[in-house]
């Protein structure tokens, strides 16, 4: 399941406590850390990634690789017999030079190395900047937040519809991905087909609902109801967005043009359009048509998605 991270980065000369020596990397390509770091075991390759300093959100990406090695990690210690200060302080004027939380002073820390995992998250490929939102709203959406931590998980809904994820961010289903070509028999094919139909349908009593307001695709008027499915607008998270002006009844292949937001609906015109490629080649007898509907829509939910769409095309 993909998730949503903040990754906290501070460089070197901007470290508050040194009970480490941190990394000074290029934020933009690459964030490193180790197996003593909260949520080192959960991020994974595709996850979505928001890179933050100390005080602001620094830009959005996916990441693409994780490599992990053996590394000897040196941390810095009071040097106080007994004393298990977490925090180390360099003092900028005052001497002894080092103090710790239980109000120690010393002139240089105890080095302690041992064997770590040292992991190394790549995402240089999708790095976007990002100036529109700010540290408060990240940690609004920061699931359990601490101030502490540098790996925090993050509303991947909500990042998603920030940042327009399935545009910018590119192809988390690249366009020649499909399932690995395997042996099965016809009757594992049909069971294939027919769970893959009943998924992309969507949940019957939404799609039955749909299909009593208007039986045909709001956009081609296609009545062919074997290939009409029930699409969300907002996408679904749970029976709440089963709600039917959350939904529009769609042929097959348009229902996939919008969940990738190659398509969009104008959300006071109620008018179609799609992306220039799409357009050009395959739709353009229904560019700027206004959809064929027998209720209403949610006009929040049309506006964020076309935000989405408004912003890459």
């Amino acid at each position: 399941m993909q998730q949503a991270w903040s990754f906290k980065t501070i460089k070197h000369d901007d470290l508050r406590y040194h009970g480490n020596d941190g990394y000074d990397d290029d934020y933009s390509k690459h964030y490193r850390y180790n197996n003593f770091v909260a949520n080192h075991k959960n991020v994974k390759v595709g996850d979505v990634v928001i890179i933050t300093d100390r005080n602001a959100v620094l830009g959005v990406s996916l990441i693409t690789q994780l490599t992990t090695r053996g590394v000897e990690k040196s941390s810095n210690k009071c040097p106080y017999p007994e004393c298990n200060a977490k925090k180390l302080l360099i003092r900028k004027t005052l001497q002894p030079k080092w103090r710790c939380s239980n109000n120690h002073t010393f002139d240089s820390p105890l080095i302690i190395s041992g064997p770590a995992t040292e992991f190394t998250a790549e995402y240089g490929d999708n790095y976007r900047q990002v100036n529109s939102i700010n540290m408060a709203q990240l940690k609004e959406k920061t699931l359990r937040y601490n101030v502490q931590s540098s790996i925090q998980e993050v509303d991947l809904n909500w990042v998603s519809s920030v940042f327009g994820l399935a545009s910018f961010l590119g192809p988390t289903i690249n366009i020649h991905d499909a399932d690995e070509d395997v042996e099965r028999s016809s009757s594992d094919e049909r069971k294939i087909v027919e769970r893959s139909i009943k998924q992309r349908r969507g949940q019957r009593s939404f799609r039955n609902c749909l299909i009593t307001k208007n039986a045909k695709c709001a956009i081609t008027g296609c009545e062919l109801v074997d290939i009409l499915e029930a699409a969300h607008i907002d996408a679904y998270r749970n029976d709440s967005h089963n709600n039917v002006r959350n939904g529009i009844l769609l042929r097959s292949d348009i229902h996939t043009l919008f969940d990738l937001n190659l398509m969009a609906i104008h959300p006071h015109h109620l008018t179609i359009h799609f992306s220039k490629l799409v357009k050009e080649k395959y739709y353009l007898e229904f560019e700027g048509k206004k959809i064929s509907i027998n209720h209403s829509l949610s006009i929040e939910a049309l506006k964020d998605r076309w935000t989405l769409f408004d912003a890459c095309f």
